[in-house]
């Protein structure tokens, strides 16, 4: 069977319409706004292009960055919690916080073993509530308010009821309003080691007592028989020696027997010590055809074990002087010693009395006034010291000793 197709014949001119159009060059166009149309698209389509790969190049360049930062946080903040995990591992205190009733509410686990209770069983009790301590209690809620008052880290020390008995001591400071923080540290073994420490200077001191004691008893005992023999002399001038050596060994006899009364080995008040001996002398000295008055001025100085004994036995060779040959029978005077310290050290010593004053001449440094001034010389060399004698001119005399400040011990 035939099929008869008609077309149209306006179809068949559009078709061919079409086909021509396809098929003609652009460039042969000859409507210019088709030209403008297909150019605005292919701009178009090629800015948006661009757009896009520009676009999409800086994203991937900010995601890049801002992935590497985010691994330098991530690593800042491992580093950041495997140097606090390596601190609270290092430390030996134990840490804990508290709320504003002292109950605790937390705590970080550190290197410390000491601690007494489960700490997780600590969480929302009060430590009275876990040892039954009520001072202990009361003593850690007043740290607490006061310390979240501003008052700055509170600090005291406090005893657990176990077994070996523990000591702590414990610093809050303020956390937050409502919360404080605890650093407890175990110094049970400071305190044992400061308690032997104590009892270990006790033990000490009390040994320099008894050997200045000894020492002083000794000494007694040899002035006692140097008085014994003097006694048997029967040459005033013999007697006088004895005289001499028995002032010279209470000299020294009572610079421990000040050791001995004093709490501080190191060093003797000078007028304590001076004052005992110069009365020592007078008592000695005393005649019944005169009558001579000796007394001691001095400031709150103190003098070391290596100076005092030989300002002492200087003190001693004036004095002797003095009440020996400053005064004649049957007349009164007064012998003074003075003792002054500066802030630097230095000790200064005068032995002065209103007798007869020097002989014409005087001058023991060529070997003037025998014995005497012969110890003296030796004993001024020894502390690196300085004399000065002076003739009060019909007044009496003055013999002046200054000590410089003791050397320091070399490290």
């Amino acid at each position: 069977m035939a099929i008869a197709v008609w077309a149209s014949p306006a179809i068949a001119s559009s078709d061919t319409s079409l086909r021509e159009l396809y098929a003609t060059p652009l460039s042969s166009m000859s409507d210019p706004r088709i030209v403008s149309v297909v150019v605005l698209f292919a701009v178009l389509a090629l800015g948006a292009a661009l757009s896009s790969g520009v676009s999409a190049f800086l994203l991937r360049r900010r995601i890049s960055a801002q992935h590497e930062e985010l691994q330098e946080k991530v690593a800042k903040l491992e580093n950041l919690e495997l140097r606090q995990e390596a601190v609270l591992s290092a430390m030996p205190d134990l840490i804990f916080t508290y709320d504003s009733e002292a109950r605790y509410t937390g705590y970080l686990r550190s290197g410390s073993t000491g601690y007494a209770v489960d700490p997780d069983l600590f969480v929302g009790k009060t430590i009275g509530e876990i040892f039954g301590d009520d001072e202990l209690q009361a003593k850690t809620l007043e740290a607490i308010r006061r310390a979240l008052a501003g008052m700055g880290p509170q600090l005291f020390e406090y005893c657990l009821p176990m077994e070996p008995q523990a000591r702590f001591e414990a610093r809050v400071v303020r956390l937050a309003d409502n919360s404080a923080l605890a650093i407890c540290r175990d110094i049970t073994e400071r305190y044992r080691a400061e308690e032997q420490k104590t009892e270990s200077i006790a033990e000490k001191e009390a040994l320099l007592k008894e050997i200045h004691h000894r020492v002083k008893n000794n000494m007694q005992i040899v002035s006692s028989l140097l008085s014994m023999q003097s006694a048997r002399a029967k040459d005033p001038y013999d007697q006088e020696l004895f005289l001499d050596s028995q002032s010279r060994i209470r000299a020294m006899a009572a610079v421990h027997d000040q050791l001995y009364r004093s709490k501080d080995f190191s060093s003797i008040p000078a007028g304590e010590y001076l004052s005992d001996l110069v009365a020592g002398l007078e008592a000695s000295w005393t005649r019944p055809d005169r009558w001579i008055r000796a007394s001691v001025d001095a400031d709150g100085t103190a003098l070391e074990l290596d100076r005092a004994v030989p300002l002492g036995l200087i003190v001693n060779e004036l004095v002797t002087n003095s009440f020996k040959y400053a005064f004649a029978p049957g007349t009164s005077g007064s012998i003074s010693v003075s003792v002054r310290g500066s802030e630097e050290g230095e000790v200064c010593v005068s032995v002065a009395d209103d007798g007869s004053g020097f002989p014409p001449g005087f001058d023991p440094r060529k070997g003037d006034g025998g014995m005497g001034y012969t110890i003296i010389n030796a004993l001024v060399m020894q502390i690196r010291g300085a004399i000065e004698i002076m003739d009060l001119g019909g007044r009496g005399s003055e013999v002046r000793i200054c000590a410089p400040p003791p050397k320091k011990a070399q490290p």
